[in-house]
């Protein structure tokens, strides 16, 4: 029977350490001790009918003191000791997470007085490598191979432009720091620069299968990314709020703002988010870019701001789920001493009415640069989760210049990902 008591004991101490353990819930522990729980009551069981039949229970003590060691090391959080891996085992950690994303685009443009044609692209194929380097640095880097689309009404790109897309190209590629001092973050390399809503995202993320008029004359086809540095200052809170300010310095490359000067160009800008309650949340943002144009006296200036509303009610957000969202912004660039300004900006909605079925629509609007007339365009979407990695859309586009007739575009878009990280926002 002394064994028998010695094994309550051991089970009483297992048990009265336990919440202490349980104050870093590590799972390794929880199974631990839930194992050596169960071995104790089957010893028990087992002393217990070795007793009953008159026989002696001395000899499980060895046991006993191996199990009693082993409940010492569970209650001190220490791992038992693992098995020695091997080397080629251990280099699997070294290879980076590896996704590839594919977005095909189907079009029927009918231009107003022509008739109407049916193409099909394939618009990007983009390559994603991802890699915890070490404890405080991680990397991203996406490669992309792109192509244009038509679209009825669009201005017609320059022959040489045409070609866009015909070889893979970097489109980010960065490195930054988690856990500095104070929460501050650090970003190094070629990245989407932090302006509006969606100048970070990818394109094939995107609620619509192309950007915004106005960010597409205002910023170029592909947005604002550039090469050089990202801080982004700790976040400030107050009550509901949260608040943050991202200061950039990069080398001015955009051909659309900068005219590709190589100038530097600065960026800085704050967003605030507040939770309005457990199913509203809205948040506001202000940007401004400046930066030396192709002739150096020359600057180029673009202000944003940006607002958006959500309603997800806790209970069923991946049912049901509205967005509103809206950005203007004014642009100004000095060229031969004289500023031409352009503006413009877009209002949208998106609801998710089952967790498959996304309707939206958008509506455009920019006053272009000099002599460009000013676009109108309405592009409702409906798009169709087939499954996390596959997604399809429709949509259609009428675009109307200042003065001019309507254009009619219909968009059949599929998007596809496979790896770690499928449909990669940014």
């Amino acid at each position: 029977m002394r064994g028998k008591h010695v094994l309550l004991v051991l089970f009483a101490v297992t048990v009265a350490v336990a919440p202490a353990g349980a104050q870093e819930p590590a799972d390794s522990l929880v199974a631990e001790l839930a194992r050596l729980r169960a071995r104790l009551d089957s010893l028990e069981q087992l002393i217990d009918r070795l007793s009953r039949e008159g026989r002696d229970t001395t000899g499980t003590g060895g046991e006993l003191a191996a199990l009693r060691a082993a409940a010492q090391r569970a209650a001190a959080g220490q791992a038992p000791p693992a098995p020695q891996a091997s080397r080629t085992s251990s280099l699997s950690i070294l290879n980076p997470e590896i996704s590839v994303t594919g977005d095909f685009v189907g079009a029927y443009v009918d231009p107003a007085g022509e008739s109407g044609a049916a193409s099909a692209t394939p618009r990007e194929f983009e390559f994603s490598f991802q890699s915890a380097l070490d404890p405080y640095t991680r990397t991203k880097i996406f490669l992309t191979r792109e192509a244009d689309f038509p679209i009825a009404g669009a201005e017609e790109e320059e022959e040489e432009e045409e070609e866009h897309g015909s070889g893979v190209e970097v489109e980010e590629a960065y490195l930054y720091w988690v856990g500095l001092p104070g929460g501050i973050g650090l970003k190094l390399g070629k990245f989407r620069q932090e302006v509006g809503l969606y100048n970070r995202w990818h394109t094939h993320a995107l609620f619509e299968v192309e950007r915004p008029l106005a960010v597409r004359e205002l910023l170029g086809e592909d947005g604002l990314i550039q090469t050089g540095a990202s801080v982004q200052l700790p976040a400030v809170r107050t009550g509901r709020g949260t608040h943050t300010l991202t200061l950039e310095t990069t080398t001015a490359s955009n051909e659309a703002l900068f005219d590709a000067s190589g100038q530097l160009s600065h960026l800085g800008r704050f967003t605030t988010f507040w939770d309005a309650g457990r199913s509203v949340y809205f948040q506001l943002g202000a940007t401004g870019v400046i930066g030396r144009n192709t002739e150096a006296d020359f600057v180029s200036r673009l202000v944003g701001i940006d607002a958006q509303f959500r309603w997800a009610p806790p209970n069923r957000r991946m049912d049901t789920d509205l967005q509103l969202k809206g950005e203007w912004y004014f642009a100004e660039r000095e060229t031969a001493g004289v500023p031409v300004r352009a503006k413009g900006g877009y209002g949208q909605a998106n609801f998710r009415f089952a967790r498959q079925w996304v309707i939206g629509t958008r509506v455009d609007w920019v006053d272009p640069y000099d002599p460009a007339p000013n676009l109108l365009q309405v592009a409702p979407s409906i798009s169709w989760w087939q499954s996390e990695w596959v997604r399809l859309r429709l949509q259609y586009m009428a675009l109307r210049p200042e003065g001019g007739a309507l254009n009619h575009t219909l968009l059949f878009q599929v998007v596809w990902a496979m790896g770690p990280h499928k449909h990669e926002t940014y």
